[in-house]
């Protein structure tokens, strides 16, 4: 159950200490863990981007981190490097003191996660990418809130979403076939979601096929996981 209450959301306890473990659980089921080899470097072609480097591009964009929605699309994010400092960024603009309810927050926090997406060839770095974004995330939360324990619903949310946005594909040869969700943020804790599925057949399109696949109404994100209520919009 949601703490609506504004009292008991901010009251000051101890420090609650939470087993990493419990709540890791349903972001890491699926991703656990990978090893680099030297064969994924010759094969793949990987270069790493130091966080020196990473840090100095970021800065050229300040104003890209003044909104939580801005998104970000990494086409060959590696293991996340990326990622994960566009995360952290975007997570200074979410703090318990400035919400007034651990519903408010926590749709905070997933709309930061929700706007930002990575795509790589390898599946190796999707997953540990996925990984390492869920750390981010719940670090904020456990520092910033570590009085009160994330929801389960949170939790779940959270593993769809680094999912959906990090995902196995090839942005040189195969871009059309990659599908990614707009998570289009609404009150009360909702989202709609929209996805980009390339549903037309490719002989069938022109100048103006368009076609989306969304929720036919906003759905609170503890509600994310149940069966998707699918609307399509042709245009």
């Amino acid at each position: 159950m949601l703490d609506t209450a504004g009292e008991a959301w901010h009251e000051v306890g101890g420090h609650l200490q939470l087993d990493d473990d419990a709540i890791l659980e349903p972001l890491e089921a699926q991703f656990g863990e990978q090893v680099r080899s030297k064969d994924r470097v010759r094969d793949l072609a990987e270069v790493f981007t130091h966080l020196r480097e990473i840090d100095a591009m970021l800065d050229q964009i300040p104003d890209a981190f003044t909104q939580l929605d801005i998104k970000f699309l990494e086409p060959t994010c590696g293991s996340g490097n990326f990622l994960l400092e566009i995360l952290r960024r975007k997570l200074r603009l979410v703090s318990k003191q400035d919400c007034a309810t651990q519903e408010q927050y926590e749709h905070r926090l997933l709309r930061a996660a929700a706007s930002i997406y990575g795509v790589d060839i390898s599946p190796e770095n999707v997953t540990e990418a996925r990984a390492r974004m869920a750390h981010v995330l719940l670090d904020h939360y456990q520092r910033d809130a570590n009085t009160v324990e994330p929801t389960p619903g949170f939790l779940h949310a959270a593993a769809l979403i680094l999912g959906d946005n990090i995902v196995l594909g090839d942005t040189v040869s195969g871009a059309r076939d990659i599908d990614l969700c707009d998570w289009q943020p609404r009150p009360a804790g909702c989202f709609v979601r929209v996805w980009s599925a390339a549903l037309v057949p490719e002989g069938e399109r022109d100048l103006f096929w368009m076609e989306r696949v969304q929720d036919s109404e906003p759905v609170h994100y503890s509600a994310l996981t149940q069966p998707v209520v699918e609307k399509k919009a042709k245009r």
